[in-house]
């Protein structure tokens, strides 16, 4: 990806099979976001590839409304390209047959993975990191750039955690693992003590580091470090509106992907940049609101406490 396109992170539902613990979505079966038509999803599509952005179409799960959404995947293909178009989801749905489909459209799939399939993570579903395993296996076969996230959490300080996932990454062939610092946001606003100290997470890249010059193999994924977390190659000022901002399922615009509590509104009115359905994209990145990230010098305003 260009370092010049403006990533978006679009969620484009809020509906999800699963109900994580800790979602910083809120999203799950139940979930009552309101959430665009199909017509008013393809004219944000068209938004966006006229802007020229980075999109990451995500969620709630992508594929629960494959119906609607392998078409919007389309319209984004052809207004983007296959370089600029990557999707997060669980793997759900993804079959050999889903994953042929996908394979000259997007650039890489990217899941979450906390630990090894057969290890009992509690705050994931059961079958949460199974479902993922079975998809990447169909993704890899298809020859879909297939990547792997993990929320670092209090949970990964466990003996083994880690070390077992990273063996299973490296015997599955997954192209990259990201590594991400938990914030307590969305659904786990409720769990602040799963939030890792600033000691913590240096350890835990440490750890993780070690594993990853440690093997010396072909086998290897490419290692994705967080720029919240210490020891990351990336810059580590706050990214809002910069580099990044979020869609939610009703076309709110969010500076921050991470800036919502846990019913799915906004931590702070600063983070709200305005509504697609109402104004294009190219008003809304020139907004006083808009401004004000772009002229924020702090840290994560989030991660840091730092927005005053």
């Amino acid at each position: 990806m260009s370092e010049n396109k403006l990533s978006v992170i679009w969620n484009v539902t809020g509906k999800c099979p699963w109900t994580c613990t800790f979602c910083c979505m809120d999203s799950g079966p139940k979930n009552c976001m309101p959430e665009m038509t199909l017509e008013e999803k393809f004219l944000i599509a068209n938004q966006l590839g006229a802007n020229g952005c980075r999109v990451d179409l995500s969620g709630g799960e992508v594929m629960l409304n494959r119906k609607d959404h392998l078409l919007v995947i389309e319209r984004l293909w052809a207004n983007l390209g296959r370089r600029n178009l990557g999707i997060s989801c669980s793997g759900a749905f993804i079959d050999e047959k889903l994953a042929s489909w996908l394979a000259p459209k997007v650039s890489d799939v990217e899941m979450t993975m906390d630990a090894h399939p057969d290890r009992n993570f509690p705050w994931r579903p059961a079958a949460y990191h199974q479902t993922a395993a079975r998809a990447a296996k169909a993704l890899l076969a298809a020859g879909v750039k297939t990547g792997l996230q993990t929320v670092t959490t209090n949970e990964h300080k466990a003996e083994g955690l880690l070390e077992e996932l990273y063996a299973w990454i490296c015997d599955a062939g997954i192209d990259n693992w990201s590594i991400l610092k938990f914030f307590p946001s969305g659904r786990g606003v409720a769990y602040p003590e799963l939030e890792l100290s600033d000691e913590d997470a240096k350890e835990m890249v440490t750890r993780i580091r070690a594993l990853d010059a440690g093997n010396t193999s072909a086998r290897k994924p490419k290692l994705d470090i967080h720029y919240q977390m210490p020891g990351s190659e990336k810059a580590s000022e706050c990214r809002c509106v910069k580099r990044s901002i979020g869609i939610l399922p009703d076309g709110r615009v969010t500076a921050c992907f991470w800036g919502l509590d846990m019913a799915g509104r906004f931590l702070d009115d600063k983070f709200y940049l305005g509504n697609l359905l109402k104004e294009n994209l190219g008003k809304i990145l020139s907004s006083p609101k808009a401004r004000y990230w772009l002229d924020y010098c702090g840290g994560c305003a989030i991660g840091d406490d730092a927005a005053d």
